[in-house]
């Protein structure tokens, strides 16, 4: 089966998003399915490596930090994956190559499938609109978004329902984003996990509680702040990998609450050596509830890491309270899960045991790949041309002598 990916950053950048996309390739690249991937550059310039088409793009930080619009684009490059004639097209962006990718679907005839990896009511103050009034508009672009798809995947069941809430009637189907656990499986000496410990100023004997992911207000880190502010019954570490807009306010908030000498910061970290950095930690902790899939609390799992995290749809199937871990509501609930961790050393390590078990049974990529692909063959079945009316054709037939804008 030929697929082709659409997302709108990819490696080596890194988030959930495009850890789930690089996962999924790779996976059906091992299943003897080719695949390329229709991304965004980091620059001007259009190129193409291993398959991966890189489009020349422009920064829009001023609307949200780190994110790209593209350029007008040269048919010839989008003209390329319209002779390779896709099967499939699967989008997981709903913006700069979602519209590329919609054109090849109209000039190949090659479905669409569509994964719904953000949840955008959580992010429309970076617009400066309020939860209220941007709902609306996330509501009717999402919709709009979806009507061009066969099919519909949702990461989790709290994702499923809030697109149902959205009036959209498409088949929407879950299917939790797989991982490529074998690099959270690799053995690391005791010499590689103390040098890295050394190198952050961290003590071995302190249990070292662990955040991963982008220091954006959607995380609520703060919220973990506040609850650690004041907690002075038994000691640990704090260390928080990552970085993004937010990072400025959770570090003067560390210092105004005296947390300085508790925590550390390590900026970004690069996927190949992440599996790393999760051995320092002992108990992976979030207060966020923006999250679609959760790839980070997968992560932690595998890397044996029971998980604190505040409640959440996402974490449904995830966590088993007690066992892989627990969720809280509220800042007592935090600190006596935290103690009875921190006082109870061989519920932590059985904890730790089974964090890992569970999800090397549940979370592999080659399984996720399965399902997709069973997605995938779904919406090539059912699939049928869509009927257009004469204006739509006149404008497409004036379009197709122009760039791609």
């Amino acid at each position: 089966m030929r697929v082709l990916l659409a997302v709108d950053k990819y490696y080596p950048a890194i988030n959930g998003v495009i850890t789930s996309v690089k996962n999924l390739k790779e996976a059906l690249e091992r299943k003897g399915h080719e695949v390329k991937v229709l991304t965004l550059s980091e620059s001007a310039s259009t190129h193409i490596k291993d398959n991966v088409i890189y489009i020349g793009s422009m920064s829009v930080d001023k609307i949200y930090p780190d994110i790209r619009i593209k350029h007008p684009v040269m048919r010839k490059y989008i003209q390329e994956l319209i002779e390779w004639k896709p099967d499939v097209i699967h989008t997981n962006t709903e913006f700069s190559t979602y519209k590329l990718a919609k054109d090849i679907s109209r000039k190949t005839g090659a479905p669409m499938v569509h994964t719904y990896h953000t949840d955008y009511e959580d992010y429309v103050h970076y617009i400066a609109l309020s939860k209220k009034v941007g709902k609306p508009i996330v509501k009717a672009y999402i919709k709009h978004v979806t009507s061009y798809m066969q099919e519909i995947i949702a990461p989790t069941q709290k994702t499923k329902l809030q697109l149902e809430g959205y009036n959209i009637r498409n088949k929407i189907t879950v299917i939790p984003t797989g991982l490529d656990l074998s690099k959270y499986n690799k053995e690391y000496t005791a010499e590689d996990i103390e040098k890295l410990r050394t190198k952050h100023n961290l003590k071995k004997d302190v249990a070292t509680l662990i955040f991963v992911g982008r220091l954006g207000k959607e995380k609520n880190l703060l919220e973990i702040i506040n609850y650690l502010s004041d907690y002075r019954l038994y000691d640990y570490q704090f260390l928080i990998i990552g970085d993004g807009p937010d990072r400025k306010t959770i570090e003067q908030q560390i210092a105004t609450t005296g947390l300085s000498n508790k925590t550390v910061f390590t900026g970004m970290v690069s996927q190949d050596d992440i599996a790393l950095y999760y051995r320092l930690g002992s108990l992976f902790v979030s207060a966020s509830q923006s999250e679609t899939q959760g790839l980070t609390y997968i992560e932690a799992l595998t890397s044996g890491l029971p998980l604190l995290c505040k409640k959440d749809d996402c974490l449904d199937n995830v966590l088993i309270e007690g066992e892989t871990g627990w969720s809280f509501n509220n800042e007592k609930e935090f600190k006596d899960h935290l103690t009875f961790f921190l006082t109870n050393p061989d519920k932590a390590k059985e904890m730790s045991k089974k964090a890992r078990e569970f999800a090397i049974s549940s979370f592999s990529s080659d399984s996720f790949a399965d399902k997709v692909l069973s997605i995938y063959q779904e919406a090539i079945n059912n699939n049928y041309p869509k009927k257009r009316g004469m204006i739509k054709t006149a404008y497409h037939a004036l379009l197709d002598r122009l760039p791609l804008v």
